[in-house]
């Protein structure tokens, strides 16, 4: 019998596990970026939904008016897909009228923390562009999520502590994603899921971790409880979700448009 891949999946499983490869070995980037909250008017709000080869995209971006009247240039961070999966981004669906220009709380980092380096067509100084890992909306008097990021990776030792803070708790679109085999959160995993992770590991190179950030009494404060593995069979080379249960993580939204169908 013959298994016909897409062509498309077939180089985002390669990249995924090369890459993962690379940050086994400590290759990955070392970073050191600036933690940033930051709190203001909304102004120019924009939205994009794109075909990219071979899943739909979506991105933001905004310019934040603090309250001392400095603007601030903010981007999204871009879904990170996996296998067919969407390992985030989550945007909430929370309904919001930008062209009231409301008020607006970002939590993330000063840079411009994508692959590559780059938001379309914008000429983005990283120095003066904040990348959102929260954006949250003022709604009467209560803070509302309209967009997280669920994948971490370094972005520094001091920034990387503080962005834990704000996943510590049991809100849907909290839950975090992240490399196994390298420093991708700041957070050790609980000791329940130190024990998963050692009863696949005969089978399985991990490759993935899927959690929550919990409050926790050690040196950071936190600690991850793992909801899924995803890895590779260490025999069968096959890629797939070790534990937990697949249909909780997103599928990549991959029905092409009708001139990329070929």
């Amino acid at each position: 019998m013959t298994c016909k891949i897409s062509l498309f999946r077939l180089a985002a499983v390669v990249l995924a596990l090369s890459t993962a490869t690379a940050s086994a070995w400590g290759q990955a980037p070392k970073r050191n970026f600036p933690y940033v909250e930051l709190e203001g008017q909304a102004e120019d709000f924009a939205y994009t939904r794109n075909w990219r080869s071979y899943y739909w995209r979506e991105d933001f971006t905004l310019l934040v008016r603090d309250d001392k009247g400095t603007l601030h240039r903010v981007i999204s961070r871009e879904p990170t897909p996996w296998n067919g999966f969407r390992l985030g981004t989550t945007f909430t669906k929370l309904a919001v009228d930008w062209s009231a220009k409301p008020r607006v709380q970002i939590i993330g980092v000063r840079a411009i923390d994508r692959q590559p380096a780059e938001y379309y067509d914008l000429k983005l100084d990283p120095d003066r562009t904040v990348t959102a890992f929260i954006l949250r909306v003022r709604q009467g008097d209560v803070w509302k999520a309209f967009y997280v990021n669920n994948w971490f990776h370094d972005w520094g030792k001091e920034t990387d502590r503080k962005i834990l803070a704000h996943y510590a708790n049991d809100l849907p679109h909290y839950t975090v994603y992240g490399y196994l085999n390298n420093s991708s959160i700041a957070a050790p995993f609980a000791r329940e899921s130190e024990e998963l992770l050692k009863k696949y590991e005969p089978d399985f190179q991990a490759i993935i971790f899927h959690g929550r950030v919990k409050k926790a009494d050690n040196e950071i404060g936190y600690e991850v409880h793992l909801l899924h593995i995803l890895g590779r069979h260490k025999k069968s080379a096959e890629v797939r979700i070790f534990h937990g249960n697949p249909a909780e993580i997103e599928r990549l939204d991959g029905k092409a448009p009708a001139k990329d169908k070929k």
